[in-house]
């Protein structure tokens, strides 16, 4: 597998999280491109059983994103803090910029609704 890229997604201050960040790393090989989440920052915010807590946006936003790309999810294997998604088709550094915003937005209103109880 080839590292396509990577990126961090900064927690919010408003659960204590300050400068805590989540990595993303995309890998891809001749068939399929996999997203790897590591959530060892902040598991306080999973739930019992992964995917939980706050990968349940992650992945929410993950699948969407791929599907309407015409990639389907082939496999999804969780580790401790770990989460990889496989997907079907090689995706390019081009999408990285978008898949951060994306995740982001996805986590940031995690926090929201969570802050909201």
């Amino acid at each position: 597998m080839k590292q396509l890229g990577g990126f961090d997604i900064r927690l919010e201050k408003s659960f204590g999280f300050s400068g805590r960040r989540i990595p993303v790393q995309i890998l891809v090989d001749q068939e399929s491109t996999t997203v790897t989440i590591d959530c060892g920052c902040c598991e306080e915010l999973l739930a019992n059983k992964l995917p939980g807590g706050v990968l349940i946006p992650i992945a929410s936003a993950l699948k969407l994103y791929f599907k309407e790309r015409g990639m389907r999810n082939i496999s999804v294997d969780v580790n401790g803090t770990l989460m990889h998604r496989t997907y079907s088709g090689v995706a390019n550094e081009t999408i990285i910029p978008e898949m951060r915003g994306l995740l982001k937005e996805a986590v940031s209103r995690f926090q929201k609704r969570r802050e909201s109880r």
